[in-house]
This record gives C-alpha cells, structure tokens and sequence, in this order.
C-alpha cells in the first residue's frame, strides 16, 4: 500500500474507529437528540469512552458529564454537536484546544438555511477547523454507522452486524431507511455515513476511503439526495470502484 492510501485510510481512522466520543448538547430530555446519541452509544456498547457535556454537569445514563469539552481530563477523538447554532464557534475554539480529530455537527441552519448567516457561519467554521487541524462532518447530518466499533446511526435504536457493505449518504433519513431496509432483508453493513451539507469532509472523500478500505469487499452503495458541487469528482472514483469490485 502507498503512502498516500495509509495516510486516507489514517486520516477517517477517527471517524469510523475513534478511541472516545463527547456528545456536546447532550440532554436529560429522551426526546431530545442530545440525550438519544448517549442512549444509542451506551445501549450498543460502544468500545471506547463517552462523554456527555453540558453546562449544568451532574449524571446522564450512568456517566459523569462535563460543563464543558475542555474539562475533560482525557484524550477526545470525535465531538458529536447537538447545540444551537449561535452557540458553535466558541464550541471549535475548544475543540482546536482540546486536540479533538473529528467534529459531526448534527446542528442545522447553516448552508441549508436561507437567512444568509448560516452560510457565513458555515465558512468560518471550516476555517477555524482547519486552523484547529481537525476534520468536519456535517453540519446537518447524523454521522457513522459502525457495528465494528458499536456506533449506531444517529439517534436510530438499531445496530446490525458487521457486514461488508460501506454505504454513504447526503441524507440521514435515507441513510437510516437503508439501514433498516437492509437488515429487515439479512443484509449487515460494515460502515456508513450522513455526510449532510459536506463542509469539509465530503462523499469525494468518503467515497476514495470506502474504496481503499480492506474491510469493505462486496459492494458500496451511494445515495446522495441532492446534486451537489462535488458531484462531477465523482465520476473518476465511480470508475475506480468497479475497476476494484
């Protein structure tokens, strides 16, 4: 393998296999997404550490929470963000100094909305997370499915078996219907992501480490629910993924 697959294939490491996951927004409500990504990532018995962060402190589900990121005392690999949208750039100045590898922003009103500020804010998030040097997921997305590492999708109660099916969407409901679909029919997945407005990261990239990937041998499935700049990039690894399967 070159240099330059080890480091794509390093690079999402955080992302489908992170060490320690801190849900910021996360909430006592179960009605709430801030409180259902804890539940999710407890009931399926993810590998690593979870760490709820939320102003107030005290005790969700067991574990201890933090008023903020960076009160922490450990290592953080991935930050789920479930907090308004006003409130995301002090949240990247923590994660820049915490040292964290991957932000998922299930928060929305940015480049969707049509107010003009959430495109702006959509900017110089990505900015600071360059400058922070750490990858963006979303926003306006559900993030990883990975029955591996025992990350289920989003605030969805399901998690399959490890298969050998990577699929990737723009969409999180389509990505949970396949899901779905897919194991009511005996069909497991071995990852998937909702990759939302792709700020950063994006199906380009998704789609080269899904094709690189060792553990992804039968197929891929791509859906995108919306045409997106991105997509005439797409045409070269389409080709290389059947040159691969």
């Amino acid at each position: 393998m070159t240099s330059s697959k080890e480091r794509k294939l390093k690079e999402l490491e955080s992302v489908f296999f992170p060490k320690s996951i801190a849900i910021v927004g996360a909430s006592w409500d179960k009605y709430k997404t801030g409180y259902q990504y804890v539940d999710r990532l407890v009931a399926a018995g993810f590998k690593g550490k979870i760490y709820p962060v939320n102003p107030k402190g005290g005790e969700l589900l067991g574990l201890k929470v933090y008023p903020t990121l960076t009160a922490i005392p450990e290592p953080v690999d991935y930050v789920i963000v479930s907090i308004p949208r006003q409130s995301v750039l002090p949240l990247i100045k923590e994660c820049a100094a915490k040292g964290v590898k991957a932000v998922q922003f299930f928060t929305a009103g940015f480049t969707e909305a049509t107010d003009g500020i959430g495109q702006e804010l959509e900017a110089k998030i990505v900015k600071k997370a360059q400058q922070g040097r750490f990858r963006i997921i979303g926003p306006n997305c559900i993030g990883v499915y990975c029955p591996e590492s025992k990350i289920p999708l989003g605030s969805w109660a399901g998690l399959g078996e490890d298969g050998s099916i990577s699929f990737l969407s723009q969409s999180g409901g389509m990505a949970i219907s396949i899901v779905e679909m897919g194991i009511a029919r005996g069909i497991n997945y071995n990852k998937g992501i909702s990759y939302g407005n792709g700020c950063d990261l994006d199906s380009v990239d998704f789609l080269e480490y899904f094709i690189l990937d060792p553990k992804t041998t039968l197929s891929l499935v791509l859906i995108w629910k919306e045409l997106r700049m991105e997509d005439a990039s797409l045409a070269p690894l389409r080709r290389q993924l059947k040159l691969n399967r």
